[in-house]
């Protein structure tokens, strides 16, 4: 279960859901994932994440925000998860899979639905950047897009739409991970947006042969979930 996910959840019906929740993480071998929105109360949180993650160990940000918009799950025989800054727009840390024995940073995000209120992250994420030098992936739902086509309504895209997140990219130096699947991540079916994404940085390579996000659409909530993949593929073998 070395696979990672994060779940943008909003409208997910929490009592008729978490089997199929179970179920969804045990099928896609997921050790380590992470749920955004899941607007549960905090003095319900104990109660549902220890039905949904039985045996499985998790954090949420409640303590910087009172909404908790970010919750971060590790299955303790395949993940080692080390939290090391936890905002109200980011949980960040240090990953280990037991399995194979490699580790990496990994930084979930959520950002808000304004861009004012998302200089914060911007700033955050920099920051990690100028001190990262091992392997880092970042994932989540950035609720900004990259490029004209990553969003379909009535009235055009503006320029400043799409410098935000792509000035971010190219300072932190991050790589799109490969992905398949549905191209756009929300609608309320007027407007369709691609802002869910997964990144890497140039380390990441170095610890993974490959690394595959997949796009599952309505898999379990009215919002599209990132599942990402690490397929194990034979090296070739010596020359004589």
């Amino acid at each position: 279960m070395d696979n990672l996910s994060s779940w943008n959840i909003r409208g997910l019906n929490w009592p008729n859901k978490q089997e199929e929740s179970k179920l969804f993480l045990h099928s896609n071998h997921i050790g380590l994932v992470d749920l955004l929105e899941t607007k549960v109360k905090l003095h319900k949180v104990d109660k549902i994440a220890g039905s949904l993650f039985l045996g499985w160990q998790w954090v949420h940000n409640y303590t910087a925000n009172i909404h908790g918009q970010i919750w971060v799950a590790w299955h303790p025989r395949f993940y080692a998860l080390e939290v090391l800054l936890m905002t109200d727009q980011l949980i960040h840390g240090k990953a280990t899979q037991l399995g194979t024995h490699r580790a990496f940073f990994v930084t979930f995000v959520y950002g808000y639905n304004h861009m004012h209120q998302r200089s914060t992250l911007w700033d955050n994420l920099t920051t990690i950047f100028q001190t990262m030098t091992e392997a880092w992936c970042i994932l989540g739902d950035f609720n900004s897009i990259l490029t004209m086509n990553d969003r379909i309504r009535e009235d055009a895209v503006a320029n400043h739409e799409i410098q935000e997140l792509g000035t971010l990219i190219d300072q932190c130096e991050w790589h799109k991970m490969p992905s398949s699947r549905p191209f756009y991540s929300w609608t309320n079916k007027t407007i369709w947006s691609r802002i869910d994404r997964a990144f890497t940085n140039g380390y990441w390579h170095k610890v993974f042969d490959f690394t595959h996000s997949k796009y599952l659409a309505n898999s379990l909530s009215d919002r599209t979930s990132i599942l990402v993949q690490f397929p194990s593929a034979p090296r070739p073998q010596p020359p004589f």
